[in-house]
């Protein structure tokens, strides 16, 4: 079995924590579903901006993983912006160096277009998992 995950936007930690019993889609929040995809956004952010991992900040746990539940962790804030900053000509360029399939490249755009909601609204951006 695989992790779960899936990236969304909430105006705070409390609204974030609806999300906990069945993900985001269940409790009506803008997501991204990146189940058996992506597990580490700073990491694809670091890729796509060409920035060091250590300039975004930490990952905040808002409700910390205790093996019979899903975690829910607030994105970091320079995170975000860096991936909201990505133009489509860097993503384009991205899906060619990395051989993306169309899948994948959806996947990207719209996680960036996610941060760049969540920047617009001063909202934070959160990663929720399950195994």
């Amino acid at each position: 079995m695989g992790v779960l995950v899936d990236y969304f936007t909430a105006d705070s930690d409390r609204s974030a924590r609806r999300a906990l019993s069945g993900g985001p889609g269940a409790a009506g929040l803008p997501y991204v579903d990146c189940k058996g995809w992506l597990d580490e956004l700073d990491t694809l952010v670091a890729e796509l901006s060409g920035r060091d991992l250590s300039e975004f900040g930490d990952t905040e746990a808002v409700v910390a993983d205790d093996e019979e539940g899903p975690a829910l962790d607030r994105m970091a804030a320079g995170t975000v912006e860096a991936l909201a900053a990505v133009d489509d000509a860097r993503l384009r360029e991205y899906a060619d160096e990395e051989l993306l399939v169309e899948f994948e490249i959806e996947r990207v755009t719209e996680l960036r277009d996610l941060a760049r909601t969540a920047v617009r609204l001063n909202q934070g951006m959160y990663r929720w998992m399950c195994l």
